[in-house]
């Protein structure tokens, strides 16, 4: 190794590194350099960019902040020294872009800053083949295309546009470097997660004259346990209230003020909502959707309580009419299997074989518990008038206003049930199957 080093330090011209002579490298390579001329006609520029962290996607701004640098890599031979064998034991030189020429870049899609990326204190690494090398760094705020259709579920595609400035295509050529994205000093976010990045390379056409441009594209998915802990649950647990209304007896008195907590509690949660969503209408989110569902119900509920609430106190005896006893008798008793029938049947109704029975034995006798004896049939006839009596065709029994209102009840108890059990189930497979 004595040998070796001695017979290497003996090349001819080259010298042991100093300061001294890197000083004069510095003056032989800066000498009438100007920093404003382009090395070549074409330069050829790789660009990765290195991800450190996704700060922020606010859907609402639509806008992505992530931090990161750039890191290009172009080839200055105006600064190669490979050649002199003078300077052969300096392998590299830093400098900075007051005395140096770098790409003229912008991020295109930046809401914050709009000027050619600039950081005189990062240095450039120029090595002995000319090839510089600079990394500036900085927080990146863009624009971003939300689609907020399956919020809070939602998957974003962002991106972050790196194109020339003042230097055409034909100056400046962007190229993606060999690793398009680099993440490994990524830090994960606590709201989004980076599922995958890409890079494209394109072309942007600005007062007639073509530039190039460069597109990363950042594909980030929302976390979802807070948001199933803070909105799906409590959504889900106030619908359920919208079908408990119908539960609570007419005479208890807090039917109304029930229902009206439940309407006011939906449009507190979909306020919330559309305050967390831009205010677009390119798409109109499902959750936003199922919550006007889940509100209209609620109006609807209150709706129906009071007509129901009006049948059961109607104390003036009004007589029901007749398409509404039909119509109670032919759907709603068999939609809410009214005492457990789903016929025209009801419990004190007889058969007409069982009737006749009863009045051919008019002088048979039934002994009470009070020694009372009456005729059987008259008994019966007695028991079939006491709450019901027949229309002219013997097969739909008259309803009073309070038993239509709790027939109501019970129709509006499976139909509420349905649809919110409905709407529930599609907006949690929607989300879920996209998720």
């Amino acid at each position: 190794m004595a040998r070796f080093v001695s017979a290497y330090s003996l090349v001819e011209g080259q010298q042991s590194y100093s300061t001294k002579l890197e000083t004069e490298l510095r003056n032989y390579l800066f000498t009438d350099y100007d920093a404003l001329q382009r090395p070549n006609q074409t330069v050829s520029t790789q660009v990765t960019l290195n991800l450190l962290t996704v700060n922020s996607l606010d859907i609402k701004e639509q806008q992505l902040s992530i931090s990161g640098y750039f890191y290009m890599i172009w080839t200055d031979s105006r600064l190669s020294w490979a050649s002199n064998t003078t300077y052969g034991n300096i392998q590299f030189l830093f400098s900075n872009e007051n005395y140096m020429w770098r790409p003229a870049v912008i991020v295109e899609n930046s809401v914050s800053d709009m000027s050619v990326i600039s950081d005189a204190n990062t240095f450039m690494r120029v090595t002995s083949d000319g090839s510089a090398t600079w990394t500036p760094g900085g927080i990146y705020t863009t624009h971003c295309d939300s689609d907020v259709t399956y919020y809070p579920l939602d998957t974003q595609t962002c991106s972050v546009v790196l194109s020339t400035w003042a230097y055409t295509a034909n100056e400046i050529s962007l190229s993606l470097g060999s690793k398009v994205v680099d993440r490994t000093y990524y830090s994960e976010n606590g709201e989004w997660d980076l599922l995958s990045v890409s890079g494209t390379t394109t072309s942007t056409t600005r007062e007639s004259q073509s530039f190039s441009r460069l597109k990363f594209t950042l594909t980030l998915r929302r976390r979802p346990l807070f948001h199933i802990l803070n909105t799906f649950i409590p959504v889900v647990i106030m619908a359920a209230l919208i079908v408990i209304v119908f539960k609570l007896p007419p005479d208890s008195g807090e039917r109304i003020g029930m229902s009206l907590t439940a309407l006011l509690a939906y449009a507190v949660y979909l306020t919330l909502i559309s305050d967390n969503i831009p205010k677009t209408s390119k798409a109109a989110s499902l959750l936003s959707i199922y919550l006007t569902i889940i509100l209209f119900l609620s109006a609807l509920t209150i709706l129906l309580t009071i007509f129901i609430l009006d049948f059961y106190f109607n104390v003036e005896g009004d007589k029901v009419p007749a398409w509404l006893n039909r119509f109670t008798h032919n759907v709603m008793v068999k939609f809410s299997c009214w005492k457990g029938k789903t016929c025209c049947s009801r419990e004190n109704e007889v058969t007409p074989t069982e009737e006749a029975t009863v009045f051919s034995s008019s002088n048979a006798t039934l002994k009470l518990d009070n020694n009372l004896v009456i005729n059987a049939g008259l008994e019966k006839k007695r028991k079939l008038s006491l709450d019901t009596t027949f229309t002219d065709d013997n097969t739909i029994p008259e309803y009073s206003w309070k038993e239509i209102a709790l027939i109501m009840d019970k129709c509006c108890l499976y139909m509420f049930m349905i649809l919110v059990l409905l709407a529930t189930l599609l907006i949690f497979v929607v989300l879920g199957a996209k998720y």
